[in-house]
């Protein structure tokens, strides 16, 4: 084990782009559910070519919604030769190749415990990693990476395993380096006494499962408790869930495709919550909850929480003191004097 959460080692630590061959994606823990492909049987989200679909749109809408593919202050570092960028859950790497396009001095990393980014056809400053974060951490030492990205995963995750994945890409990440997450809060202002019962009731299904609809306080809580980032921003956008956006600003255009990603992601939930929901009754409350966001002109939001790296965690400083003391002790042949001073002083 390892680490302060109690993490299996990885088998390997690797380097990012050090020319060493990485492993090849193992499909062999990709399951069927209800004609479905899902990364195991616990999964939420499918992983097959229809959620890769709904994922690549999801991304136009977000860069039309920000006008930029992140909000920290990294464009300076992304221009520089040899910045080294990973992309935590990367999924079929939409971000990240697109990135990689727009910024070819930097090296980007993806890592996913689901093989579904591109394995061979990809440009030269990428690579993907296929890791399982939860159970072992990310396969990379201490402040290896300037800037440290994550989005939309958070039905992938346990609230238990956010902090899990905080944590790491926080260790991960140099000092003077960024952290930055992307996430929804699955939070609306709904009217009508039977949505909002149903709403509930869903939002009651996700917590049985240990997901927490309202991530974004959670991160900033996971951020701050590793006390290496003093200063933690949080940007936020209301986006229209139907055509009635503002058309100087072209929001109607955002609007209506994010209604589509609404009932899209709903469609991809279906074999999930069906459980709790026979098949009629879910297709019947989408509609319902669709509706009343069209009715009543509600809002959708997204968040984008940054920090930047001021110092290390203590103690792994203390421990890389102890570590050079010893080693200097070792060399001048004084070690075995200094053990038996400490012994002298235990017992004093």
């Amino acid at each position: 084990m390892c680490r302060a959460c109690n993490l299996e080692k990885p088998n390997t630590i690797y380097k990012p782009h050090d020319c060493v061959p990485l492993p090849l994606p193992d499909h062999s823990t990709i399951c069927d559910k209800g004609g479905r492909k899902y990364m195991n049987s616990s999964s939420v989200i499918p992983i097959d070519y229809d959620e890769q679909d709904r994922i690549q749109l999801q991304h136009i809408i977000y860069y039309n919604v920000w006008k930029n593919h992140f909000s920290a202050p990294v464009e300076d570092l992304l221009n520089t030769k040899g910045t080294k960028v990973l992309d935590v859950g990367c999924g079929p790497a939409v971000w990240i190749l697109e990135m990689a396009s727009l910024y070819p001095n930097s090296m980007f990393t993806g890592i996913d415990i689901a093989p579904t980014y591109p394995a061979e056809i990809k440009p030269l400053n990428v690579e993907f990693l296929q890791a399982n974060i939860i159970k072992c951490g990310l396969p990379y030492e201490d402040n290896t990476f300037d800037y440290v990205f994550c989005r939309l995963v958070n039905f992938l995750y346990t609230i238990k395993d956010w902090k899990i994945v905080i944590n790491e890409m926080c260790r991960v990440c140099k000092i003077g380096g960024y952290v930055e997450f992307m996430e929804k809060d699955l939070k609306f202002d709904l009217k009508t006494g039977f949505t909002i019962k149903e709403f509930v009731r869903f939002e009651k299904n996700l917590r049985k499962k240990d997901i927490e609809p309202v991530i974004s306080p959670k991160i900033e809580q996971y951020i701050r408790e590793t006390n290496n980032f003093p200063i933690i921003n949080h940007e936020k956008r209301d986006v229209p869930t139907g055509e009635w956006g503002d058309n100087e600003n072209d929001t109607y255009k955002i609007g209506k495709s994010n209604n589509i990603i609404i009932k899209w992601a709903a469609k991809n939930l279906k074999n999930i919550m069906i459980k709790n929901y026979n098949e009629k009754e879910w297709n019947l409350n989408v509609d319902d909850f669709l509706r009343e966001l069209d009715d009543y002109r509600l809002y959708d939001n997204i968040h984008r929480i940054y920090a930047k790296k001021e110092t290390e965690n203590k103690k792994v400083i203390c421990k890389r003191k102890s570590s050079q003391l010893e080693n200097f002790l070792i060399t001048t042949g004084l070690l075995f004097k200094y053990q038996e001073f400490l012994k002298f002083i235990k017992n004093i």
